[in-house]
C-alpha cells in the first residue's frame, strides 16, 4: 500500500505547475533523495529552487520540508526492516545473478507503483480503437516493434509508424483511433512532434515513458510512467517489456472473452499454452 505522501502526490499531480510536477515526479521515482538531503540540495538535484521544493511540500499539506522528509524516512526505514530475503541470498554474490536481481528489484518497484487505472484505460482504449499506431524511435523502436508485432496478431489493426513511409498517416486514420508512443530519455524530437500532431488532430495519445514530466507527456491523454532510476537501456529493457506484456496479456484475455478472436491469435499467441 502506498504511503500517504505518495497517494497525495498522485492525486494532485495533474493540477500542479510544470515546476511543481518536476518535484513531484522525483518524489515518486526517487524518494531517497528527499530522505537524505536538505531542501536546498534536493532542489539542486532536481533542477529547481529550494523555494519550489518547499512550496511543493506545502501544496501536499505538510508544514515545510522537514515534515515531509520525516514521513519519507519512516517509510523507507520500514522497507529496510522488511527486506525480501531472496534478494540477499548467497547467489547474489554471483555477478550474473546480481545483475538479474537488480532487474527483479526494478520490476518489484514498478509493480508497487503501477497505476492500475491508467493500465485499464490503456487496454480499453486500444480495444475500442479501429486502428492502433505504435511509434518509438532509436532504442525505443525495439519496444514499439515488440508491442506492435504481438498486438497485431491479437487484433489485426495495429501498425508500426515508420517516418520514412508514413508521412501524412495521421490524416488517414479513422475517428476511433489511438497512437501508442514509447519515449525515453534522451527523448527523440520526432516522437514529441508526432504526439503533438496527434493531439491537435484529436487522436488519443497513450505514452509509455520514464517520467511524468517528459516532453511527450504534455501531449498524452494517458501516461504510463516507468521508474527505472538510472536512465540506461539495460535498466529500462526488462521493466518495459514486462509492462508491455502485461498489457498484451490483458488485451488477449478480453479479446477471447468478447469472442473477437482472429485466426492468427490462436496460432501464434496460444501456441504451447497447454504445456
Amino acid at each position: 500500500m502506498d504511503p500517504i505522501y505518495l497517494k497525495k502526490t498522485k492525486e494532485i499531480f495533474p493540477t500542479l505547475t510544470k515546476g511543481l510536477k518536476k518535484v513531484a515526479d522525483h518524489l515518486l521515482s526517487e524518494p531517497m533523495t528527499f530522505a537524505i538531503h536538505p531542501a536546498k540540495k534536493v532542489g539542486e538535484i532536481i533542477g529547481v529552487s529550494e523555494t519550489m521544493v518547499i512550496r511543493f511540500c506545502n501544496t501536499l499539506g505538510y508544514t515545510g520540508f522537514s515534515a515531509l522528509q520525516k514521513e519519507v524516512r519512516q517509510q523507507l526505514l520500514y522497507l529496510n526492516e522488511n527486506p525480501n530475503e531472496e534478494l540477499i541470498s548467497e547467489s547474489y554474490a554471483n555477478s550474473f545473478a546480481k545483475n538479474m536481481k537488480n532487474d527483479i528489484r526494478n520490476l518489484e518497484k514498478n509493480i508497487e507503483d503501477l497505476e492500475s487505472e491508467s493500465m485499464e484505460t490503456t487496454v480499453e482504449t486500444i480495444l475500442d480503437s479501429e486502428k492502433v499506431v505504435v511509434a518509438g524511435y532509436y532504442h525505443s523502436f525495439t519496444f514499439a516493434h515488440w508491442f506492435y508485432f504481438n498486438l497485431n496478431y491479437a487484433l489485426g489493426n495495429a501498425s508500426l509508424y515508420r517516418p520514412e513511409n508514413d508521412a501524412g498517416l495521421l490524416d488517414l486514420l479513422p475517428k476511433k483511433a489511438c497512437i501508442v508512443i514509447f519515449s525515453f530519455y534522451r527523448y527523440a524530437l520526432d516522437t514529441i512532434r508526432l504526439a503533438e500532431e496527434a493531439k491537435i488532430k484529436g487522436i488519443k495519445v497513450i505514452c509509455i515513458t520514464d517520467s511524468r514530466v517528459s516532453p511527450v507527456a504534455e501531449y498524452a491523454d494517458i501516461i504510463i510512467p516507468i521508474n527505472i532510476g538510472k536512465k540506461t537501456l539495460f535498466n529500462k529493457g526488462p521493466v518495459t517489456i514486462s509492462l508491455i506484456n502485461s498489457i498484451l496479456f490483458e488485451i488477449m484475455l478480453r479479446v477471447e472473452k468478447r469472442g473477437k478472436i482472429k485466426s492468427t491469435y490462436k496460432y501464434f499467441i496460444k501456441d504451447g499454452e497447454e504445456e
